[in-house]
């Protein structure tokens, strides 16, 4: 397959298991820990898709999602939300915002790859 995944993850321990799993799908993967460090890696590496945690020490995923939406040359990346807190408010502030999807951990990895599958293959 060889889409470009980015994995924006602060915990270490997720982005490993992350990376595993995409790695093994034939994805190739970059991780960041934050949203400063995603932001860069958006422009440096202009991935195919991004995997965006919502809870994140200085900028939240919310607030990344805000910033690639702003930008023209990240506006059309599809992102999925991960977030931990399977709050209905949560999901609905990201489907408000018009996230391509979201997945709630501790997560299935046929969950995350069917998600990131529907991403990539656009509005139906």
């Amino acid at each position: 397959m060889g889409h470009r995944v980015l994995v924006v993850e602060d915990e270490p321990e997720n982005r490993l298991l992350l990376g595993m799993v995409l790695t093994a799908e034939g994805f190739e993967v970059t991780e960041t820990e934050d949203g400063p460090s995603a932001l860069r890696a958006v422009q440096e590496q202009q991935p195919d898709i991004i995997l965006l945690d919502v809870m994140m020490p200085g900028m939240n995923g919310y607030a990344v999602y805000e910033r690639l939406r702003a930008d023209p040359r990240s506006r059309a990346i599809p992102v999925i939300m991960l977030t931990a807190l399977a709050q209905r408010a949560d999901v609905e502030r990201a489907v408000e915002m018009g996230v391509e999807g979201y997945v709630t951990k501790p997560f299935e990895p046929s969950e995350l790859l069917h998600a990131i599958e529907k991403a990539l293959a656009g509005p139906a």
